[in-house]
């Protein structure tokens, strides 16, 4: 009889332990399935400050990923919705025409800004001027860039959720691109035939060679201005490194600014990288004359 019982408690524990396993096996593999469809990204809008931020899952959380600037319009509706289709080139309102076309809801899509025609030269400059600001009929505008990115790497079915806020979202609001006059080509547009890939900034006003009076004063930024890529005025984003060469050395070391009671050579740097991403560079001599006796 005892040896029975032991029998029977044994095949207890055994039937326990197999239901353990089965369960502490089974639940990983539900919780990995449940985690699979998470979707890959989330996208907010916010239509007051007129941003988009996207989110993307990474190890388990989702982490704002990009910010975007963009052009809703009073007509945008406000809620929860699913992105639906893609359309290469999709007809608008006018007519005008709009690349990287994604549904976001009904007939507001998330697009670039509008062409008069299916035709990359033919924007509207007027309203890609317009970007940041509330100027759609609807429709979420954004940069070519900005649009293709969605377009190319967002899946359809991603939530997409459109609120108000004074605050822009984690990451900011991206600074407007502008252009100066009619192109026709978006400037982000990363088509080999844009013409603005091949712009540069322009920066105007250094000098190759200055002669400075010991203790007169020197302002470095002095008639300096540029243009950046297309053709609007940056001269605010012009970076001035400068560097002295001390007699006893055979190199030139970095310096705050140009340092008129302190006599030499002094070579001073200009850039600029603008919101293409396109840069320029100047560089001017600049010798400090010894304090007349």
């Amino acid at each position: 009889m005892e040896k029975r019982g032991v029998s029977k408690s044994l095949r207890r524990v055994i039937s326990i332990v197999i239901v353990l396993v089965l369960f502490l096996g089974v639940c990983p593999i539900s919780a990995a399935k449940k985690a699979d469809k998470s979707p890959k990204y989330k996208i907010k809008i916010n239509k007051q400050c007129c941003t988009v931020t996207v989110y993307k899952l990474t190890d388990g959380k989702y982490k704002a990923k990009k910010a975007m600037i963009c052009s809703p319009g009073y007509a945008t509706p406000l809620g929860i919705f699913s992105l639906g289709e893609k359309m290469r080139w999709h007809t608008l309102m006018g007519p005008s025409y709009g690349q990287y076309c994604t549904r976001i809801t009904g007939k507001i899509l998330f697009h670039s800004v509008w062409y008069y025609s299916y035709g990359k030269s033919s924007q509207s400059y007027t309203q890609f001027n317009r970007l940041g600001t509330l100027a759609s009929h609807g429709c979420v505008r954004l940069t070519v860039a900005d649009a293709k990115w969605i377009y190319d790497k967002v899946p359809s079915g991603t939530p997409v959720t459109i609120y108000n806020s004074s605050k822009p979202g984690p990451l900011g609001k991206p600074k407007a691109i502008k252009v100066a006059g009619y192109s026709g080509w978006d400037p982000t547009d990363p088509d080999p035939e844009n013409p603005y890939r091949k712009k540069k900034p322009v920066i105007k006003g250094v000098k190759k060679k200055q002669t400075i009076k010991f203790g007169k004063k020197f302002k470095a930024k002095k008639n300096v201005t540029a243009i950046n890529s297309t053709g609007v005025d940056a001269t605010g984003q012009v970076e001035v490194d400068v560097y002295y060469l001390p007699h006893y050395l055979n190199r030139y070391i970095w310096v705050r600014k140009v340092d008129t009671r302190i006599p030499g050579r002094y070579r001073i740097e200009y850039k600029i990288t603008d919101e293409l991403g396109h840069s320029a560079k100047k560089t001017s001599q600049v010798t400090v004359l010894k304090k007349k006796k």
